[in-house]
């Protein structure tokens, strides 16, 4: 009798506890739906994913200049919202790149005395559209140019393209030795056993090969061919601070020669050098 009393005591104390409890009721529920179940985790799936890829765009900060940005609502700043947009003050550059595809890079100069904004509007290439100018030819080949809508002067040039290149090529390795890509005069200790011409010529090679793909997109905006020779310091941490251009193969007054030398200069400042004892002297002519 005993135990059919406590059975019974638990009946009614249970339906009493839920009825009183709604939240408890529904926590009964939540246990026995595969469905809500499911659909939650969705959710919470989806929200990791947009932490850690934010956004259309990234934006390439170290290869950039003169540039602001408003109204993104990633947490990183160089992940690049859908609705943002780029401020371009007068000769800024932007670099960015896909999201989606890491080997597909864009590039914008804004070649007028005035600010430009462009805004992210698509998540879909090309990705972004001018906010204040309205005489711009449609993209063809990969390429957009607008004018200034009134001397017709060309105020913005935009270039997409994909890259085919390792940025990080192999052989380029972090070394505890000097670098071997060396094509100048080794700052540092002369009496030191160096690595042979040839290898230093194979390290350099490699180096060039690998940024071609960004020099090229330099051209490709510029719409230039100009060959000029470029000569470049690599500190022993792989930086470089120190990019000399030779004066005899560009004017210094013309301003289309300043944009490519500056473009050229970002691509070398940005790519990844390996670390060395020594700093070491590159020269290309790109």
């Amino acid at each position: 009798m005993k135990h059919d009393s406590a059975i019974k005591w638990a009946k009614i104390n249970s339906k009493t506890l839920v009825n009183k409890k709604p939240g408890v009721h529904m926590l009964l529920k939540f246990k026995t739906n595969p469905l809500l179940i499911s659909t939650l985790f969705f959710l919470g799936y989806t929200s990791i994913l947009h932490a850690d890829e934010c956004g259309v765009l990234r934006y390439l900060v170290n290869k950039s200049n003169g540039i602001t940005i408003s109204g993104n609502t990633c947490k990183t700043a160089d992940d690049i919202a859908l609705g943002s947009e780029f401020n371009l003050m007068p000769g800024a550059r932007l670099w960015f790149k896909s999201q989606r595809s890491a080997d597909t890079q864009g590039i914008c100069q804004n070649r007028s005395p005035n600010p430009i904004r462009i805004s992210v509007n698509s998540d879909q290439p090309p990705w972004i559209k001018p906010s204040d100018l309205a005489n711009c030819s449609p993209w063809t080949n990969n390429k957009m140019n607008c004018d200034d809508g009134k001397d017709g002067l060309n105020a913005l040039s935009c270039v997409i393209t994909t890259l085919n290149s390792d940025p990080h090529p192999k052989g380029l390795e972090q070394r505890t030795t000097s670098v071997r890509m060396r094509s100048l005069q080794i700052q540092g200790d002369p009496n030191k056993d160096e690595p042979s011409q040839s290898n230093a010529e194979a390290d350099k090679e490699k180096v060039i090969s690998a940024m071609q793909p960004d020099i090229s997109l330099c051209r490709a905006l510029n719409e230039t061919d100009t060959h000029i020779k470029l000569t470049w310091l690599v500190d022993t941490n792989g930086h470089v601070n120190t990019v000399i251009p030779a004066a005899d193969e560009y004017d210094e007054q013309n301003d289309a020669d300043k944009l490519v030398i500056d473009c050229f200069t970002a691509v070398i400042k940005d790519f990844s050098y390996p670390q060395s004892s020594q700093a070491v002297w590159l020269s290309n002519q790109f």
